[in-house]
């Protein structure tokens, strides 16, 4: 009877762990997926604010913006950070009016304000 016992729950541990196992892989797949979506949207983002300013730039084949150029001079980009300008509204709410966007090159730190707002 014990042995039987003892079978089941090896058996049982068996047949669980894929299930467990598919669960995991198929929430990996989903922040993958979500991730990839706020590169695409951060990038056409960037694009948007830089062709609405005509600032000349370049992009690498995932679409993010490698080079602008700034008074005649094309700078490597190395990162860009987007924030947010927030407004206080009724209650404890905030509704974001503007960003800001840094472009860290290697002659420094470059910033545009955008009243564009990510959608």
């Amino acid at each position: 009877m014990k042995k039987r016992f003892g079978l089941i729950v090896l058996a049982m541990c068996f047949m669980v762990t894929p299930v467990i196992y598919a669960q995991q892989y198929g929430k990996i797949r989903a922040l993958q997926k979500r991730a990839d979506d706020v590169v695409k949207l951060r990038n056409a983002f960037v694009v948007h604010v830089l062709d609405s300013y005509a600032i000349p730039f370049d992009r690498n084949e995932q679409g993010t913006v490698v080079r602008i150029n700034m008074e005649g001079k094309w700078l490597d980009i190395a990162g860009i950070d987007i924030i947010p300008i927030l407004k206080n509204t009724a209650g404890k709410n905030r509704q974001v009016i503007a960003h800001e966007i840094y472009f860290y090159t290697e002659s420094g730190v470059l910033g545009l304000m955008s009243e564009t707002t990510i959608r």
